[in-house]
């Protein structure tokens, strides 16, 4: 892990201080590979601009928003190596194929290093945080904000490195003698870890949303303890916690005041009631499905050039699983279509984000849906199926049309526990769509991959394996490190 633990951390944290505005803050001297532990945590307004460091870090980080192009998010990678996304055919997309071939096929390599390596930097960059927070504390009256902030933030990096690579180095230090040399660890012992730090982050945390200090903001961009407590109620349900994931989603839920279901059209607006954390794009930029839609035409274009046509495009599955009338395709995706040989057809893409004004829309990572989606298992897990098809049927309201006739009926209460958790499944789909890895994600923790998989590959002209469901971790620090292990079958 040498190579992610020694990237400079000073791009970093002159970007956070930069974004606070504050000139003095450029007059503290930082060395040439660490982050000044004394100067950076004199006072809260500069280990506020950390945090804004690490926030605006991820905001322009290619697993989240992207490049131009957008092929290297999260969202995008684990849609097209399960069976959310197609890829058009490689002759027709010119280079960007190259680069989502390997994920469309099932068939990575450890030379695949993006998602690894960028996950490992924020961890590495939340360690030294939380050190230095907890050895300058007497300087913060904001304490209790920057810790949970940072808490917060390796949790939710942790979230996507295990559930990716499996079995994975549980680094909580900065030392490079120490962490260079960690082997995996056991994915219980890791989600473990999160869940101490989202409770902490939880108590810690207040219930209003803040900008870099003490002012609120109607901006969702910092985590508050609802955005800990839904995390954590993630985490719960992944670990079959279910009385506690039930727990924690409730909390969210039940605070109506903070927390509503707008309409369809409405849901990923920047001002949405629906958020509870959301990273605000970097200057100048606007969220577009991660900017993996940003070079196509305008939402509302029925025909479009070969060259405009994007990689990757909804598949025929994703598209079957929404039911007749349900407003979240005409409302979420965009049909575009082509009689531009050799592609000629029509094409779905995911358009939640469509605005192109830089703040009108954040890019959303814990939403109220999502909530209701975890309850709903949690429910179901505990016996109560009746309360969890309550909850499946609020996100099926919103998704009626305006006269809804038989149009998305509710679920009845009597339905068998095997059918209800299909229901949950196929709702998870139809709502969370494109979204942080969310079907990849499904299908690994419900044992279901394997039998949708071997489905999938052969629509795709590949195979699968079920050792395919670990992503391989670069070699480069295989080589470094002599304690790490490859995953099974990748060279």
């Amino acid at each position: 892990m040498k190579k992610i633990q020694s990237y400079i951390f000073i791009t970093f944290v002159l970007s956070g201080i930069l974004l606070s505005g504050c000139k003095k803050f450029l007059e503290i001297p930082l060395p040439t590979d660490r982050f000044a532990t004394e100067g950076a945590y004199l006072n809260d307004n500069s280990t506020g601009a950390v945090l804004t460091g690490i926030f605006s870090t991820a905001a322009g980080s290619a697993i989240y928003s992207g490049p131009a192009s957008g092929y290297e998010t999260i969202g995008f990678r684990t849609g097209l190596y399960a069976d959310d996304l197609t890829q058009i055919q490689a002759s027709t997309v010119g280079n960007a194929a190259a680069a989502t071939a390997q994920f469309y096929l099932d068939g990575l390599n450890s030379s695949n290093t993006v998602q690894w390596v960028t996950l490992y930097r924020q961890i590495y960059n939340c360690n030294l945080t939380i050190e230095n927070i907890e050895s300058h504390k007497s300087n913060l009256s904001r304490y209790n904000q920057w810790m949970g902030e940072a808490l917060f933030m390796r949790a939710f990096s942790y979230f996507d490195v295990v559930n990716l690579y499996g079995d994975v180095p549980l680094a909580l230090s900065s030392d490079y003698a120490t962490t260079n040399f960690l082997p995996r660890t056991p994915r219980a012992q890791v989600y473990a870890q999160m869940v101490a730090d989202l409770l902490r982050a939880e108590s810690l945390l207040g219930e209003t949303y803040l900008d870099g200090l003490s002012a609120t903001t109607p901006n969702r961009t910092r985590p508050n303890k609802y955005a800990a407590a839904a995390l954590l109620a993630r985490v719960y349900l992944y670990t079959e916690n279910y009385a506690q994931a039930e727990i924690e989603a409730t909390k969210v839920i039940a605070n109506s005041v903070l927390y509503q279901l707008p309409t369809l059209a409405n849901a990923f607006l920047s001002n949405s009631r629906e958020t509870i954390w959301a990273i605000a794009p970097v200057t100048g930029a606007v969220v577009r499905d991660y900017n993996l839609y940003a070079s196509a035409p305008a939402v509302n274009a029925t025909q479009v050039a070969l060259a405009n046509i994007n990689p990757a495009t909804m598949s025929a599955s994703l598209l079957n699983s929404f039911e007749t009338g349900d407003q979240r395709l005409s409302t979420w995706t965009v049909l575009k279509t082509t009689t531009t040989a050799p592609v000629n057809g029509q094409f779905y893409y995911p358009a939640k984000y469509k605005s192109v004004v830089n703040g009108t829309e954040f890019l959303m990572q814990l939403r109220l849906a999502e909530q209701y989606l975890i309850r709903s298992e949690a429910r179901l897990k505990q016996n109560n199926v009746a309360s969890a098809v309550q909850d499946l049927n609020i996100i099926r309201q919103r998704a009626r049309p305006a006269t809804p006739g038989n149009v998305l009926p509710d679920y009845q209460a009597t339905l068998s526990p095997e059918a209800c958790m299909d229901a949950i499944l196929k709702e998870r789909r139809t709502e969370l769509f494109s979204e942080s890895g969310h079907r990849f994600y499904d299908l690994k923790r419900t044992g279901r991959i394997d039998a949708v998989m071997t489905l999938a590959a052969s629509v795709k002209g590949t195979n699968w394996a079920s050792w395919k469901q670990i992503w391989p971790i670069p070699l480069n620090d295989i080589q470094l490190n002599p304690n790490l292990t490859q995953a099974p079958n990748y060279q």
